[in-house]
C-alpha cells in the first residue's frame, strides 16, 4: 500500500513588487523597503521545501508525479534567475515551469538566464496596451515594453507565452478594450487570460468605488467586454477552455488544470494555499511571521482544514465547471463515488431551465449566459 501523497503541483509565491498597485488584493510587499528580505527569500524557499521532505508532513510527500510548477506574486521576475534555479534544483523536473513577470523588469539578458535555469512558460502582465490605462494602474510599463519582451522572449527560447489582460478599468470602454485584443493578438502569443476587475473594500481602488470618486463600468459593461472577448479569441483561433483563459490548441495551462481538477498542490512561500486531498492548509502572511518559523524549524503554517467528503464533491463541482468542458458524470462517479446528477438534482434542472448550463447523458458544462453568471451556478453547489 502506497502510504505517501503524491504532489500533481507545486506553486511558490513570490511577494515582493515595485510598488503595490491600487487594484491589488494579492500579498505583495514593495521592494524598495524589503530588499534584504528578498535577498534571504529564496533560502528560507529552499528550507520550506526541505522541511515537506522531511519530516515536516505526518505522511511523506511524493514529487515523483510533479508535474507543474508555477512561480506567482507579487512579481517573481524580481528574483534573480540562479535563485529561481536553486529552487527549481530541489523539485523533479517538471512538464511546465511558469515564471509570473513585469515587463518592466524584464530584459534579454534576464529572460535567456530564466530559460537556462530551467523556467519554459512566461506569464506577463500586460494588462493594458492604453498607455492612460497603464499609468491609472501605476504599472511602470509601456506597451511597447510588453511588445518588446515578448519578442525577446520567444528568441531566448520561450515557446510558451501567456498574457494577462483586464477589463472593468475605470474609463476603459468597449472600444479600447477591443484594440487591446487586437494588439494581444498580434504579438501571436500561446495564451492569454482576461480578469474582470474585482475590489476589495480595503484596496485604495476598493475605498474610492466605494465612496463614488472612481467611476466603474457597470456590469452589464463588463459582461459586454467579456462577451466580445469571447467572440475575438475564439475566431482568432483560440479555445476558451476556462472562464478566464484563452489558448491555442495544446497550449492551455497544465497548472490552471491542476487547480480546477482539483489536483494535489503544494504551495510553498509567504501566503501560499496548499490542497492534498481534504487538507487545504494557508501559510503565515507576514513575512516577519514565515520567517521565524522556517528558521526554527516548524511549519509556517497560518490556518488549515479538513473538509468532509460533501465538501469535496461541492468544491469539485463548482471547481470543474469553471473549466468550459465541464462535468464528466463517469468521470466524476469513478473519483467521488457520487453522482451529480442524482446528489443536485434540483439545483441542476434549475440551472437548466435557466439556461446556465447544457446538460446531456455524458454531463454538463456552463451556457454562454452561464459563463457571464458563473458566480450564480457556483453557488448552487456550495
Amino acid at each position: 500500500m502506497d502510504n505517501t501523497i503524491p504532489v500533481n503541483s507545486v506553486y511558490i509565491h513570490i511577494p515582493f513588487c515595485l510598488h503595490k498597485c491600487p487594484y491589488c488584493d494579492f500579498v505583495s510587499l514593495p521592494l524598495s523597503q524589503h530588499q534584504s528580505c528578498r535577498e534571504a527569500y529564496a533560502g528560507l524557499l529552499r528550507s520550506e521545501l526541505d522541511l515537506w521532505r522531511g519530516s515536516f508532513s505526518d505522511t511523506p510527500l511524493d514529487f515523483s508525479r510533479l508535474r507543474t510548477i508555477y512561480f506567482g506574486g507579487g512579481t517573481p521576475s524580481l528574483m534573480e534567475p540562479d535563485e529561481i534555479g536553486s529552487i527549481l534544483g530541489l523539485l523533479p523536473a517538471a512538464e511546465e515551469i511558469t515564471l509570473e513577470a513585469n515587463p518592466e523588469t524584464l530584459d534579454r539578458g534576464k529572460l535567456a538566464a530564466f530559460r537556462l535555469a530551467g523556467v519554459n512558460r512566461l506569464s506577463l502582465g500586460a494588462q493594458s496596451f492604453e498607455p492612460r490605462l497603464l499609468a491609472a494602474m501605476g504599472r511602470g510599463h509601456s506597451p511597447a515594453d510588453t511588445r518588446r519582451v515578448v519578442n525577446e522572449a520567444r528568441q531566448e527560447g520561450f515557446a510558451n507565452i501567456s498574457i494577462d489582460l483586464i477589463y472593468g478599468l475605470p474609463d476603459q470602454n468597449l472600444a479600447g478594450w477591443q484594440a487591446d485584443l487586437q494588439q494581444a493578438l498580434a504579438l501571436d502569443t500561446q495564451h492569454i487570460s482576461l480578469y474582470g476587475l474585482a475590489l476589495e473594500p480595503h484596496t485604495p481602488w476598493g475605498e474610492q468605488a466605494a465612496t463614488g470618486r472612481l467611476q466603474l463600468p457597470d456590469e452589464d459593461s463588463q459582461a459586454d467586454m467579456l462577451e466580445l472577448a469571447c467572440d475575438v479569441l475564439e475566431q482568432a483561433g483560440f479555445i476558451h477552455y476556462e472562464i478566464a483563459n484563452f489558448a491555442r490548441p495544446g497550449w492551455e495551462s497544465l497548472h490552471n488544470h491542476a487547480y480546477w481538477q482539483r489536483d494535489n498542490y503544494l504551495g510553498l512561500g509567504v501566503a501560499a494555499a496548499s490542497c492534498l486531498f481534504e487538507r487545504r492548509f494557508y501559510n503565515q502572511k507576514n513575512l516577519t511571521a514565515y520567517r521565524r518559523l522556517i528558521e526554527v524549524g516548524r511549519p509556517p503554517l497560518l490556518d488549515e482544514e479538513w473538509l468532509n467528503i460533501d465538501q469535496v464533491i461541492s468544491e469539485a463541482l463548482f471547481l470543474g465547471l469553471r473549466l468550459l468542458a465541464g462535468i464528466d458524470f463517469t468521470a466524476f462517479y469513478g473519483r467521488y463515488g457520487v453522482d451529480p446528477r442524482r446528489r443536485y438534482r434540483r439545483e441542476i434542472e434549475r440551472l437548466w431551465e435557466k439556461g446556465l448550463i447544457e446538460l446531456d447523458k455524458q454531463g454538463m458544462r456552463l451556457t454562454r449566459r452561464g459563463l457571464l453568471l458563473g458566480n450564480e451556478v457556483f453557488r448552487a453547489f456550495v
